[in-house]
Formats: structure tokens, sequence, C-alpha cells
């Protein structure tokens, strides 16, 4: 798949986005391991800051990331270096530096990443919440991992077995001369397209205890959402608690009684899990009056509705601000992509802003009681 956007700028933007490679198909931090290895390791041929030194040099900025799903080379460069740009691409995954001195820079440094976010509550309790509703599946370990369990080995067969041209999409925008794209589908070998797996959470709770002067609390809930009806979703949540202050447990939780700095909901929906998910950072003596308001919140969300200035405002504020969310080529590219992937029509956006318009209370309300699932609440909690 190729996914293009013009413009007048300059600057060009190149992506390649290997699918169905990332975390959910690996062990436990490889895939994220694999992307440091790309990102900091340059090539056989320029090992290390060589490589980095001639990026920097042509103004190329170069990143490779893992997700769940996908691992993304992502670059830009002046229209002018484009040659120089795709050229060092293709040495860099012809020639990736995959040594084991290579795999052991990289291995101190992942390490010294995990050892850090052991201070980090907000992603403690983020993290053990995959933990314990998402046992015995991939989605229980954070991206980085916590471990290292594998070796230089295992780093070259995942890169033989996912960087395929059936996973390939590529990503063009900007102002850019014409690319032959044939150039980098023959550096992959054919193979497998593997189907990414479906996880639905387990109902549990956890506490951990550290020295904190706050309680740090993160919620998810399943949230089986059909795609054509995830439009309704985006509005119920947003008036639930994505809309920020205005939104039904901001207000509650925060506003009328005091019971949290901070309280959000919002969906996470994507090919292998749809959840309801969200956060609250609070008081220590309020941290259970915050979770019992919470779900008292999301019951009565549930059992009643919306009302019509409540959907009123958040149509406003959907369709108004829509224009800001295509503002960047970065935006309008990640839409264009956001489209293909997920399986949505050309245009789909366009006219998802249509359907916000035209949906009625009755509609809307309908939805919101047929989703009595966000009820099953599932929390992680940080606390002294």
């Amino acid at each position: 798949m190729i996914i293009t956007q013009k413009d007048n700028l300059d600057r060009v933007i190149f992506e390649i986005i290997f699918e169905n490679s990332g975390a959910l198909f690996a062990k436990e931090g490889l895939a994220n391991f694999l992307a440091q290895i790309l990102n900091n390791r340059g090539t056989t041929k320029n090992p290390d800051t060589k490589f980095l030194s001639k990026l920097e040099e042509n103004g190329i900025h170069l990143s490779i990331a893992s997700g769940r799903e996908t691992i993304t080379l992502h670059t830009s460069f002046l229209k002018e270096k484009q040659n120089i740009a795709l050229k060092l691409i293709i040495e860099l995954l012809t020639h990736p530096n995959f040594t084991q001195t290579s795999f052991d820079k990289t291995k101190k440094e992942v390490l010294s990443k995990i050892e850090r976010k052991k201070s980090d509550f907000d992603y403690i309790a983020s993290t053990n919440l995959n933990k314990i509703t998402f046992k015995n599946t991939p989605l229980q370990y954070p991206i980085i991992g916590e471990k290292i369990d594998f070796n230089l080995e295992d780093i070259k067969t995942h890169f033989k077995k996912f960087f395929i041209k059936e996973n390939i999409t590529f990503i063009v925008g900007g102002n850019f001369n014409k690319i032959n794209f044939e150039q980098f589908l023959d550096i992959f070998p054919k193979g497998q397209k593997e189907a990414i797996p479906f996880f639905s959470p387990i109902l549990s709770n956890i506490e951990t205890i550290k020295p904190t002067e706050q309680a740090y609390i993160y919620f998810n809930a399943p949230y089986n959402v059909k795609k054509e009806n995830r439009f309704k979703a985006k509005i119920a949540t947003f008036i639930l608690g994505s809309g920020g202050f205005g939104s039904r447990i901001m207000e509650e939780i925060r506003v009328k009684n005091g019971f949290a700095y901070s309280a959000y909901a919002r969906n996470n929906f994507t090919n292998h899990s749809t959840l309801l998910t969200g956060h609250m950072q609070t008081k220590l003596e309020n941290e259970k009056d915050a979770i019992n308001k919470l779900q008292d919140v999301i019951k009565q969300f549930v059992e009643k509705g919306v009302t019509q200035e409540e959907l009123t405002q958040a149509k406003q504020f959907l369709i108004g601000s829509e224009p800001l969310r295509n503002e960047t080529l970065n935006q309008k590219l990640a839409k264009l992509f956001n489209e293909y992937y997920n399986g949505y029509e050309k245009d789909y956006f366009k006219k998802e802003l249509q359907l916000i318009e035209k949906i009625s209370l009755d509609e809307l309300n309908n939805f919101i009681k047929n989703h009595n699932e966000i009820l099953d609440l599932s929390f992680s909690i940080v606390k002294k």
C-alpha cells in the first residue's frame, strides 16, 4: 500500500510501516529492542555514530519505533536531500548492525530505561493494570518489557520473519520527487502476514505500595463497539470523560467534590482490543471516594444517558475542532493511514463528521444503554 499527500513545503516525510510486526508478535520487549538497534547502532558499513553523522550532516531526521501492532520507520528531510535520504534508509535496512557488540550496547541502554521506569508511578499503575486484565497474553507486558530474555539470534529471526513485502505500507508527504518503491520492496523477502489477535480484558484489581504522596488510579473496561458505531462512542466518551472540564467525570469528581486533581476517560480502540480507559490522581485520603464516585458517574451515564444540551455541545466541539486535527502534514498522513489500516473507506473521517452532526439524542442514548459492559471496571492503584 502506498499513501501520499502532496503539499508545497520543501520538507518531505517518508515512512515505512511494517504491519503486524510489533510487540504482539514477539517475546517480551523484543520488538522495541529491535527498533532501538535500528535507531542507534547504524549499519555494518557505517556503525554507530558514523551512520548517525551522515544523517545529521544532511539534515535527515530518522527514527524507528515499535508499537503493539507495527514497527514504523519515520524520516523527514529537505527535498534536495531525497536521494541521499533514501539511499541511507536502504543501507540501514539491508545492512543493519546486528552484531553482538551492538546488542550488548543496546541492552545496557534498554535496561537503564527499564530501571528509570520503576520510579514513574503513572507508568507503574498503567503497566500493572495491563498485567492483571490481560494476564497470559502479550498485552500483559509493556512494549519496552521488564527484562531481556532473548538474544541476538532472536532479533535477527524477528527481522527476517516480519520485515517482509506483505507487511509493508509506504507513506509519503510533502513536495517530493518520484520514488521508486520497488527498490525498497526488493530488499525484503516474501512471507506470510500473520493475523492480529484480539484480546478482551479480565475483570481484576491490584494495589501497589510505593513511597508516594498521592494515589495514582488507572482503570479500564471492555467497550465492545463495532467499527461502524465508533463515531457514537466518540461522542459518548467525550461527554463522559474525554472532554476535559465540562465532562461528567471531571465535573463530578473534581469540580463538585474535589476528590481528584485530574480525572479522565477515553476510548482505546485498536485491532487487538477495544477498551474504555482512564486515570485519576487524588490525595491519598480521597482514593476510595474518587473510585466510588467514578463508578456512580458511569452507572448513571449508562442508565440515564446524556442530555440534549450535552449532545449539542459535544457536536459543536467535535465538528468545530476538526480543522485543528488536520493542520499539519503529519496529521493528514496519519489520518489517511488510519483509514486504510482500520478498514475504513476513503474519506471516512469526513463522512464521520456528517454522522456526528445527524445523530439524534435517542440514537445516542440507545447506544449508551446497550453498552453496559463499561460498568465492568478494573482498577490499578499506586498508593502509600
